[in-house]
Formats: structure tokens, C-alpha cells, sequence
């Protein structure tokens, strides 16, 4: 009879064991969602997780990543631009010259050649996130400083 409470006793005890892991990665789950959707709501930059860490039990978790904005210096747009801007010119000119096309397709050409680099500003982001059980109670971003505000609770 001892032979067989045993494994019962070890499988009941490895199950919940195992239903206590489990909220800790649904909650870093929903907290790392939750700060994509707030940063998409506010900005179409793109949002890289880099490390998400969980209190005891998963009652609060804090994700750390970066943001990365894309950039067009306006010297270089303009210098971008210009190139466009010979191709049309130059179609209308051969439009009305009835010439061929191919003044037109070299200057496309020198578009593509000439295109606009975009440098990538990279901001430290991080959001803390409260839970009580599995239900959110508190959102926070911690960085960048312009999305900072003060704490939003879930029931309010």
C-alpha cells in the first residue's frame, strides 16, 4: 500500500509545483504584450525585449529593452529627393520633345543609386508591470523619460 500513495504523493506534488510556474511566464508574457501595445499606441517605432525578470510568484515583472527610432537626416533626404525630381523634368521634357524614355530610366536609376540612409537612434526602454495572481493590477513604464507617467491602475 506505501508502494503505491508514493508516486500519487510525487505526482501531485511535481503538478503543482509546476501550476505555480506557470503564472510567472504568462505574466512576463502579458507584461512584455502589454508594453508593445502601449508603445504602439503612442509611436510606430519598433520595440526590441531584451531581458524580462519576474518577482516572487510573478507578482512583478520588469522588462528591459531598447527602442529603436529610424531617421533620415534632412541633408541627405533633400540629396535623395533631387534625383526624383531631375526623372521627372526629365520625362516631361522627353514627353514633350516626343524623345524615348531613356533619359527617364537612367535618372530612376540614379534614385535608387543615391537612396536616403537611415540611421537607427536606439532609446533604453523598460515598464514594470504589477500582478495580483494572474490579473494585472499596475503598469508602469520606467524609461524612456517621455512615456514615464504616473502609475495607471488596471482598475481604475
Amino acid at each position: 500500500m506505501k508502494i503505491r500513495i508514493l508516486p500519487l504523493v510525487c505526482v501531485t506534488t511535481a503538478a503543482a509545483l509546476l501550476a505555480g510556474c506557470t503564472a510567472v511566464y504568462k505574466n512576463t508574457d502579458a507584461c512584455e504584450q502589454l508594453m508593445r501595445s502601449k508603445l504602439a499606441e503612442t509611436s510606430p517605432d519598433k520595440l526590441k525585449i531584451t531581458h524580462a525578470a519576474t518577482g516572487i510568484h510573478g507578482s512583478r515583472v520588469v522588462v528591459e529593452g531598447s527602442i529603436e527610432h529610424a531617421v533620415t537626416p534632412a541633408s541627405e533626404a533633400a540629396a535623395a529627393s533631387a534625383p526624383l525630381a531631375a526623372s521627372a523634368v526629365a520625362a516631361g521634357a522627353a514627353g514633350a520633345s516626343g524623345a524615348s524614355g531613356a533619359s527617364d530610366a537612367s535618372a530612376t536609376k540614379a534614385f535608387w543609386f543615391k537612396s536616403a540612409r537611415t540611421q537607427k537612434t536606439v532609446t533604453p526602454a523598460a515598464a514594470e508591470c504589477t500582478f495580483n495572481g494572474p490579473t494585472l493590477n499596475v503598469f508602469n513604464w520606467l524609461a524612456p523619460a517621455n512615456l514615464v507617467t504616473p502609475a495607471t491602475s488596471a482598475t481604475e
